[in-house]
């Protein structure tokens, strides 16, 4: 098996059998022959045996073990891959004294990072002070090609999406998601696609609709139709740009606005492929409600 194809199973794996995925990592490490390869592996473990597992003192180990692997070649990638790995473990443990060493890209990395692996195990108050610090931190301005600008772009999505869907959010922690959808948008704007951005203008609605806010929720869910229409998007992108838009005329009061978004992503889902359909169900049903 190749390295990308073993990388590509083990995310595709990872959700359902964490432990299983974990212990495959470990106990494949032979299969790294080049320094370029080290930073998904460590990615990879760091998110496994963090936000999966809880396993932090174990995960470190495994990182740790990457640095006796001859292709670790000692480069600034390679090591800083090792580092930030090793750091949000740590952090995420509860160990402060992580992120004593670090530059500040570094530290906003981390930080967005372990909001992500703390949120997955409903640690959600550390989770949003996580974030929060990162974001703070951020805003001095991080270098062109900084990894932390993709952390918070994911860690700002991730985090958004899990406080959606906690039922007993407080008003921190509805503050909280909105504030993490919005640093999630504004940095995929610098580290993604048109997709990504399109995606975190409908994570932005979905978490506004969330907190009762419908007039910002309808801005954000027209500018992901706009990013749809501008990069000719497919079916499957717009259907969820005017599913969201939908919702958020309807919490508005907007019944002819939400009729005629309804009837547009009801159109769109035909055009769907059949094999993609399942994921539409959960907004579709949203709509019929």
């Amino acid at each position: 098996m190749s390295f990308d194809t073993f990388i590509e199973t083990a995310w595709s794996d990872h959700g359902d059998r964490p432990q299983e995925v974990a212990d495959r990592l470990t106990g494949s490490l032979q299969i790294i022959e080049t320094a370029a390869q080290i930073p998904p592996y460590a990615r990879l473990l760091t998110h496994v045996f963090g936000e999966h597992l809880g396993q932090w003192n174990q995960g470190v180990a495994a990182l740790e073990s990457l640095r006796g692997l001859p292709a670790f070649d000692g480069s600034d990638a390679v090591t800083g891959a090792v580092v930030r790995g090793v750091a949000v473990l740590r952090y995420a443990s509860g160990d402060q004294e992580a992120l004593d060493t670090l530059a500040c890209d570094d530290r906003v990395s981390v930080l967005a990072t372990v909001s992500s692996a703390l949120a997955a195990r409903h640690q959600f108050k550390q989770a949003i002070a996580a974030y929060s610090e990162a974001l703070a931190l951020g805003r001095s301005g991080l270098p062109a090609g900084s990894p932390a600008i993709r952390a918070l772009a994911v860690g700002g999505n991730n985090l958004a999406s899990a406080l959606e869907q906690k039922k007993d959010r407080d008003a921190p922690e509805t503050a909280g998601m909105v504030a993490a959808a919005e640093g999630g948008l504004k940095y995929w704007k610098q580290a993604g696609t048109w997709l990504e951005e399109e995606r975190a203008e409908y994570r932005l609605a979905r978490s506004l609709l969330q907190a009762a806010q419908p007039g910002p929720a309808v801005e954000s869910a027209t500018r992901c139709i706009e990013v749809c229409n501008a990069n000719d998007a497919p079916a499957f992108e717009q259907f969820f740009g005017y599913a969201v838009l939908a919702l958020a005329q309807r919490a508005a009061g907007n019944v002819a606005a939400f009729t005629a978004a309804r009837d547009r992503a009801r159109q769109l889902l035909e055009l769907v492929p059949a094999d993609e359909q399942q994921w539409c169900e959960s907004d579709l049903a949203e709509l019929a409600a």
